[in-house]
Formats: C-alpha cells, structure tokens, sequence
C-alpha cells in the first residue's frame, strides 16, 4: 500500500507529534489531526476510512463512530485529558453493535483512542493470547503513549502500511458469505444471458480486483472508484469499461499509450495470462452493475486463503454446481479427514523424533524430511483444490518444525 520507508515514517512522525503537541480542542480540530495522522503513514485517509460512520444500538438508536475503516481499524477521538479506558469501552460496544447488526465482516482487528496527547492501540487478534488481559470479554493486546513517542512506535502501526497482514480465520462467517455474493454476482450475469467460459473467466477477473485493491495490489478502492466514478448508474457503459481496464492490467507501462486516461494509467501490470484472452463484452443493467458493487462492498481481505478456490466453486454454472456436488466445505471438516489420513501419524512420528536426544537425531531428522519431500497426494475427486491447497500447507508447517528441530540440535552440537 504505502511505498514509505519507516525512516520516512518515523521523521514525519516527529514532525506530526511537533505540530499537534497542546492541541486540545476535540471538535474544531479532531478530523484534521487524523487526516495528518494516516498522512505519517503515507496513506490518504480518504482512499480508505471515513468519519462518523453510523451504528446502530441494541437500543435502535443510531451512534457515530469517529473514524473507520471497515475491517481494518476503528477510531475513538476525545477531547483532552479524557479517560481512555472509557473511550475504549465505547469503542467496543460499536464493535458489538456492528456484530449484532450482522456486520460481521466490517468488524476490524484494531482499535485506536487518542485526546491528542496520548494515543492507545488495541488489538483484538494478537497472534499470542496468553497472559493477556480481556478487555469486554476479549484477549486484547494494548499499548498506550505519549504523543511524543509515536515515532518510537510506528511499527505498532504496521497494518496501516498493509504490512501486517490481519490473521484469518477460516472458520469466519465472512467466508461463506464471499461464496454466497460470488455466487449471486453470477447467477446475476447468467440470468442476463452472458454463459459459459467467459462467463467464469470474467467472474476470475473480478474477483482478482476484489482482492487486489483490499490487499494493497492496486491502491485502495481503485476498482471500486473506477466504477462508481466511470460508468453509468442503469450499467450499460459497465461491461466496455471493464473490458478496457482488464486490457490495461494485461498491459506493462511502457506499453501503454502516453495518453492513457490517468486513473486506468494508475492501475499496475498484471502479469501471466489473466487479462491475456479476449471476452465478449458483458451488457450490464443496473440490478447487474448493483450486484457487482455489492461485491466491492465486502472486506475481501479477511477472506482466507483455505476457502479461495471455494468462491471458484461459487461462480461456476449453478446446473455444474449442482451435479458435481460443489458447496462450501469449512477447514474445520476439511482438516478432520487430513488428519485422520496422515497428518496426525506424521505429526506423532516427527515428535517422538524431536524427543530423541541420542546423536542420531539429527540423522531422522533429515530421513523425516527427506520423506515429507517424497509424499504425493491424490483427491480423486477434487474439485476447487481446498483439500490439496490444505494438505499443502500443513506439510509445510511440519517442514518448518523439522527445520527448527535441525536449527536447535546444530546450535547444542
């Protein structure tokens, strides 16, 4: 997302802490202070979060939350010298309103308060979960500092660079309901007569973009925008737009004509064979063009990778999804069958190696690795790949546990 280095990060910082130090009046400048902030990063607030976003209570009654950005981070502001325990609380019961009102993939890992003078960062998600304090029923891991310190800090601030990738879980609602909007994007373009091969490879198309700008491949929001800002809203313009920016994505810059409009010049080269084949162009309506923003609206990037090939399932034709039996399959039920099969014999035997204190440990090891190498699976009846793609992942991990092993017996020798 941001190309700034963090010895660029950390000399704005500065700057940022010097300009705002006895800043105190909450409502006149409390926008500004944020725009500046995410300006630290080399982010424009604007491309991806937005102020007073309305919640509703268990209540009925609508509050407003500061600034947030959907699935990412949500931001309580107060004046000077207020109790940031209690903006935290605040911050929280939005979080549970987003969840009562089914906004569960809007809910994001972070949480930031600040009275300009101190500023205190809770994640909700710490990778390790041990010995830390709950916080509204949650395993929180915060820090709290002066203004003045942010440059020191920074790194906590990863995420808003889109280095610190937020942890995925498979078993999030989230997942089924990317399959679900997938699907329903292309029962929507099937009902409209567009068929077949092309159908499912612009709906590959699509859901690249989708990913792409969550994930910081292309800037934030910039398919999103492109479409909102260049096509018409009944969507009869939607299918030639799009089919002239897969063609600017199959393009490298140098390629591309000088006079090039610059939002589409904007976009980078995708290479392989993506946007290679040319497509029948897609006439759109306006319910199809609202079936795509739909689409846009979803945090594609708390999508786990374990289900990707799922989303593939759900934009194939609805007759082959029906005969080949493709559905939604959770890695819970997946990893049962993986580990019943093999992964649990292969994790005991590389334990008791692990346990062997004897000069030939080292020896296993290496015979143990040498034999995860040599495995071959079948799934004689694969379909979007989540079995094999699964399976891939947990040897890997288990390669990475023998490396370890081998690591810690070379450093006692």
């Amino acid at each position: 997302m941001s190309s700034l280095s963090w010895s660029e990060v950390r000399d704005r910082a500065i700057r940022f802490s010097h300009e705002w130090a006895g800043v105190r009046n909450e409502s006149a400048e409390a926008q500004t202070f944020w725009n500046e902030f995410f300006e630290v990063f080399g982010v424009r607030r604007r491309a991806v979060a937005s102020f007073e976003e309305p919640v509703r209570n268990i209540r009925g009654q609508y509050g407003f939350i500061d600034l947030f950005w959907s699935g990412v981070v949500l931001v309580e502001h107060k004046s000077f010298g207020a109790d940031l325990g209690r903006a935290a609380s605040q911050a929280f019961s939005y979080i549970h309103d987003l969840a009562r009102e089914g906004r569960l993939d809007e809910i994001p890992r972070y949480v930031i308060v600040s009275d300009f003078a101190r500023i205190a960062l809770h994640d909700l998600e710490p990778e390790e979960q041990r010995d830390l304090p709950l916080f509204a029923g949650r395993r929180v891991r915060s820090i709290e500092f002066p203004l003045d310190a942010l440059h020191q800090k920074v790194r906590e601030f990863a995420f808003l660079k889109g280095e610190q990738p937020m942890r995925l879980n498979p078993e999030d609602p989230a997942n089924e309901r990317a399959y679900a909007i997938m699907a329903e994007l292309h029962d929507a373009l099937k009902d409209g007569g567009y068929l077949g091969h092309p159908l499912e490879r612009f709906l590959v198309r699509v859901l690249f973009c989708l990913f792409a700008e969550d994930t910081g491949i292309f800037e934030p929001r910039a398919f999103t925008d492109y479409i909102l800002r260049r096509t018409r809203d009944d969507g009869s313009d939607l299918g030639v737009q799009l089919a002239r920016l897969f063609q600017v994505l199959d393009t490298p810059p140098d390629r591309r004509q000088r006079n090039l409009d610059e939002e589409l010049a904007a976009f980078p080269y995708v290479n392989g064979d993506l946007f290679r084949e040319s497509l029948p162009f897609v006439d759109f309506n306006r319910d199809m063009r609202n079936a795509l923003l739909r689409c846009t609206n979803f945090t594609w990037s708390r999508i786990s990778p374990a289900v990707f090939g799922s989303l593939f399932q759900g934009i194939m034709e609805a007759r082959e999804r029906r005969q080949v039996g493709g559905h939604y399959t959770s890695e819970r039920d997946i990893m049962k069958v993986v580990r019943s099969l093999f992964l649990d014999d292969l994790r005991a035997e590389l334990d008791a190696i692990k346990s062997d204190r004897s000069t030939r440990r080292a020896a296993r090891l290496g015979e143990f690795h040498r034999k995860l190498c040599g495995l071959r699976f079948l799934d004689p009846a694969c379909g979007c790949g989540n079995f094999l793609v699964i399976t891939y992942r947990e040897l890997r991990f288990l390669e990475l546990d023998v490396l370890k092993g081998t690591l810690w017996h070379a450093t006692r020798v």
